[in-house]
């Protein structure tokens, strides 16, 4: 009897141990909040995004997305504001979106969009951001695309994209950060720009506006649904 009772007393040691070892991700959690930060396109799902994440329990804040913004802005202080939001929310998750607006919040002196030594230092911003946001243990999810209809932004926004995936995440397993790709769902699952999509009874629901970039409804519901499904 004595011999089975430490074998009993072992084995909830060992489930102990062994439960304390393994990681919650941020889906595990009971709750938290997210923290959105970015341009125009992450602005505009951010109510679809609020509204969906609530029902997973977390709440959202969406004060440091607003249209026109980008990480190389010199009238806006992103570290600054990724600190304030860490010590006022203590975020479980950051949501990252920039598509490479430059010069609405003020621009460095000599540095043009779209050239070497603007990537060089959005690339710096973006891996700084990072690493305040991911201090104390906040996962930051960085979204790719989507691509957009004029050409030169769009190729801007491809190498943003590599940036954002090359990015050094030292707490995750790959030590890469974990991305958000809305392609699929704004594009149908082409990979190429489109203004519509078709519906399950074929008509086409315009998800883009005229511009060839910002969203429309319909647009903003797919963009929020992929960061919910990439969250929850």
């Amino acid at each position: 009897m004595k011999r089975l009772t430490l074998l009993a007393v072992a084995l909830v040691v060992l489930f102990a141990a062994a439960a304390a070892v393994v990681p919650l991700g941020p889906s595990a959690a009971e709750g938290g909040t997210v923290v959105l930060m970015g341009d125009s396109l992450l602005a505009q799902a951010s109510a679809d995004i609020t509204t969906g994440l609530a029902k997973l329990g977390f709440s959202v804040d969406s004060s440091a997305a607003y249209p026109g913004a980008g990480l190389l802005d010199t009238q806006i202080n992103w570290l600054a504001k990724a600190r304030r939001l860490k010590a006022e929310d203590h975020p479980t998750i950051a949501v990252v979106e920039y598509v490479g607006n430059y010069g609405i919040y003020g621009g460095i002196s000599g540095v043009r969009v779209y050239t070497r030594p603007f990537y060089r230092r959005w690339e710096a911003a973006a891996q700084r951001l990072e690493d305040v946001l991911s201090s104390g243990g906040t996962t930051v999810y960085w979204v790719i695309g989507p691509p957009v209809a004029p050409r030169v932004p769009e190729r801007g926004i491809e190498v943003l994209d590599r940036i954002y995936e090359n990015l050094h995440a030292p707490r995750t397993q790959s030590g890469r950060p974990p991305l958000i790709d809305v392609t699929p769902a704004l594009t149908g699952g082409t990979g190429r720009y489109t203004g519509s999509l078709s519906e399950p009874d074929g008509k086409r629901i315009q998800v883009r506006r005229s511009d060839g970039v910002h969203l429309t409804a319909a647009g903003q519901a797919l963009f929020a649904q992929a960061v919910i499904e990439a969250i929850g």
